[in-house]
């Protein structure tokens, strides 16, 4: 056999697709050109699979959606008031266009192409993780702070967002979780992913990590399976990676419990030095995009895609905030649409969930709802899809689901 039909054999395999879509998740935290270049390369076999298959070309709903909300984006440039900032905006956010298209190219997904997908996509941030681990054990040995285990710092060798991370551990771990039967290898990587969730001390995170597996056990009647010394075993050894090496979780918990919200939400003047928390600054994102709403009439229409950024920066100065918060965004997906793309932009991200939990609840997937609610808690303490790695990821799963029989797949399970 030539090299060209070997390679030729390779492409045409069945499952070659869902190996390549598996590739392209498990590069988003690598960094933009890697995941972008799978993407590419993706987008480019798919659009040969259709041609030589002849497949019908269909969107779902939530897929229209996807591709109205970033034409919205667009049309926000003709009355934007930063054009440059906009264009930037139009320039991040192809992928609410172009993967939408794509996964209309393609057939819905099997049980099969499903798993290949999303065991990819774990292995490599279980992977990932274990880097993390070496990389943070080497510099405890370098510089003895316990630290370097928690949080931001536990990530910086690539100078990733902790918060980031730990959605898509959860999204693993959840993944992990939702399997009907599973193996040794799957217990390792949800006692290793859910030990890595804790050390990231995310708290949004860590409550919607909680939450669903509360969901989980109560959902499967798995309450006697705690009992099981397995199961205790490793509670106890992940309580005790906790204790010892991520005290940071219970200090910015009680850091939180300082907020004064009365004076965030009246007071005139701050100063350069005023104890912001991160619920604090959210807070008075919120506070920012209400006298938006009165004072710069931003509810329809938005300021426009990414050109919020002035008025938050002046609104800063005159509170007399610290420099460094200068250039921060809302902290609030929800708030952070509104702000830009008004009204209707909000409403059509909330009904792209809303098909997404409608779907979950039909089915009966507890990943899909467990992904999806995952999504909701995140855009509350994020505006996850003005960044990279968020829109990478939101898109790519909110398309692969929709696209996913999970009734078949139950029955695949089953037989």
């Amino acid at each position: 056999m030539s090299v060209k039909s070997k390679i030729l054999s390779v492409v045409d395999h069945n499952d070659f697709l869902s190996y390549m879509l598996a590739l392209t998740l498990s590069t988003i935290l690598v960094g933009y050109a890697p995941s972008s270049t799978t993407l590419i390369v993706f987008c480019l076999f798919v659009i040969r699979y259709r041609l030589i298959n002849k497949i019908s070309f269909k969107l779902n709903t939530s897929s229209i959606l996807l591709i109205l909300l970033y034409l919205f984006c667009c049309v926000s440039y003709f009355w934007t008031v930063d054009p440059d900032l906009s264009l930037k905006g139009m320039g991040r956010l192809p992928v609410l266009l172009v993967i939408p298209v794509i996964f209309a190219m393609i057939p819905k997904f099997s049980f099969r192409s499903f798993q290949i997908v999303l065991n990819g996509f774990t292995i490599s941030n279980i992977i990932l993780g274990l880097f993390f681990l070496v990389t943070a054990i080497i510099n405890y040995i370098q510089l003895g702070n316990s630290t370097v285990f928690t949080y931001h710092d536990f990530v910086e060798v690539l100078n990733l967002n902790a918060i980031y991370v730990s959605v898509f551990y959860a999204l693993s771990y959840f993944f992990l979780l939702s399997k009907e039967t599973k193996k040794r290898i799957d217990y390792f990587g949800l006692f290793f992913l859910g030990a890595t969730i804790l050390l990231l001390s995310s708290k949004t995170i860590i409550a919607t990590f909680l939450i669903g597996n509360i969901v989980y056990f109560f959902r499967n009647n798995r309450i006697k399976s705690l009992k099981s010394p397995k199961v205790i075993g490793a509670f106890l050894i992940v309580i005790s990676i906790v204790a010892i090496t991520s005290h940071e979780i219970v200090d910015r918990i009680l850091t939180e419990k300082t907020t004064n919200f009365e004076e965030v939400l009246h007071r005139e003047k701050f100063n350069k030095i005023y104890p912001w928390t991160g619920t604090s600054i959210r807070l008075l994102q919120l506070r920012n995009l209400k006298e938006q709403i009165e004072e710069d009439d931003v509810f329809w229409k938005g300021f426009g895609l990414f050109a919020s950024r002035k008025n938050l920066r002046d609104r800063f100065i005159a509170f007399n905030l610290y420099p460094g918060y200068y250039g921060y965004n809302y902290h609030n997906m929800y708030a952070q649409i509104l702000s830009e793309l008004g009204i209707f932009g909000l409403l059509t991200l909330l009904v792209i969930l809303g098909l997404g939990y409608l779907k979950s609840f039909k089915t009966k997937s507890f990943f899909m709802l467990m992904f999806y609610f995952l999504m909701t808690m995140v855009f509350i303490t994020e505006s996850f899809l003005w960044v990279h790695r968020g829109v990478f990821l939101f898109v790519i799963m909110n398309c692969m689901l929709q696209r996913t029989d999970f009734l078949k797949l139950k029955q695949a399970i089953k037989s």
